[in-house]
């Protein structure tokens, strides 16, 4: 899947104005010219005069060559990250940092499919539906960015990653029984297409001992292991030893608990066919309401239309 290229129709008006003044702000501190920078980037100066007055996304590759002439880490190279990936709660930053770094990632889910699976019109219907008001351009924003973490899946060398679904986050309904249908259907598709990518269904049966708060464990390369538990005021992470063999322990045994990878494919196609069922009775009742003509909606769907009364 290609890499979408954000334009400034994608950000937040004033994102790219405030990051053209940090660049400005360092580059005076620096005793540097525009045309300075230019040279020490590989870009003109009046590409550093565009991304300085905020008129156009500036690349990547600028972002990384003002840490490099300004000597700040990669400080400008995340700031731009996260102004194209879109407006995430503070909290989030970190964690997407995080996973985009890492090697493993074994995540824990209960309510919602796990944002790397997540389909547009799912992650729409999650962002809709949350307990905070947000504008139609702040959904948006947090759309794109949850679409794009799914890029780390289509690196040369992806992480591993190994989901643990909760029955209940396949069955409750997100936006429509259409749109659950195609979002159980996408993850069947992922696991077809992403060797990298294991999924457990936990069934209601065998879910009476495990924990009531998902959970994202990361093994970051050169860096310690972190956790991340989610709660109402957001994800915390933890890296100490003890949070981190403790929710082993917790992993391990929801492993064990859940059903096979094999049986869990079996699982969630069963659960996409319920859907689907659902999805047709909602297009026949749809129809009714608009008029009373019933049109088949799938194999074996009876056909009813309503019939003319006698001088029409």
């Amino acid at each position: 899947m290609p890499k979408k290229r954000a334009s400034g129709a994608d950000l937040n008006p004033g994102a790219l104005p405030l990051f053209g003044e940090d660049v400005k702000r360092v580059r005076l501190a620096r005793g540097l010219q525009q045309k300075h920078l230019g040279t020490g980037t590989g870009y003109s100066e009046g590409y550093v005069s565009k991304v300085e007055s905020g008129t156009i996304v500036p690349a990547p590759r600028f972002a990384e060559g003002c840490d490099r002439v300004f000597g700040t880490g990669d400080l400008f190279a995340r700031q731009l990250r996260r102004l194209i990936e879109g407006e995430a709660p503070s909290w989030f930053a970190p964690y997407m940092d995080a996973e985009r770094e890492a090697s493993e990632i074994q995540e824990y889910c209960i309510a919602f499919v796990l944002g790397l699976l997540q389909t547009e019109k799912y992650a729409r219907s999650v962002f809709e539906r949350g307990p905070l008001p947000l504008t139609r351009e702040e959904i948006e924003a947090r759309v794109t960015s949850r679409l794009r973490r799914r890029e780390i899946l289509e690196r040369p060398r992806p992480p591993e990653v190994w989901a643990i679904l909760h029955e209940a986050c396949l069955r409750m309904r997100v936006g429509s029984a259409r749109v659950m249908a195609d979002q159980l259907g996408h993850i069947l598709d992922a696991l077809q297409h992403f060797p990298t990518l294991t999924v457990q269904v936990l069934p209601y049966e065998a879910a009476a001992g495990a924990p009531s708060t998902p959970f994202t464990m990361l093994e970051i390369p050169e860096s310690s292991p972190v956790v991340y538990v989610e709660g109402p005021q957001g994800g915390r992470p933890y890296d100490a030893k003890e949070a981190m063999a403790n929710s082993r322990r917790q992993m391990n045994h929801l492993r064990a608990s859940a059903l096979s990878p094999q049986d869990s494919l079996a699982y969630v196609s069963a659960i996409k066919d319920d859907h689907e069922r659902n999805a047709r009775v909602d297009q026949v009742e749809l129809q009714r309401q608009l008029g009373g003509h019933v049109r088949r909606v799938g194999p074996g769907a009876r056909v009813r239309r309503k019939r003319a009364r006698p001088g029409q």
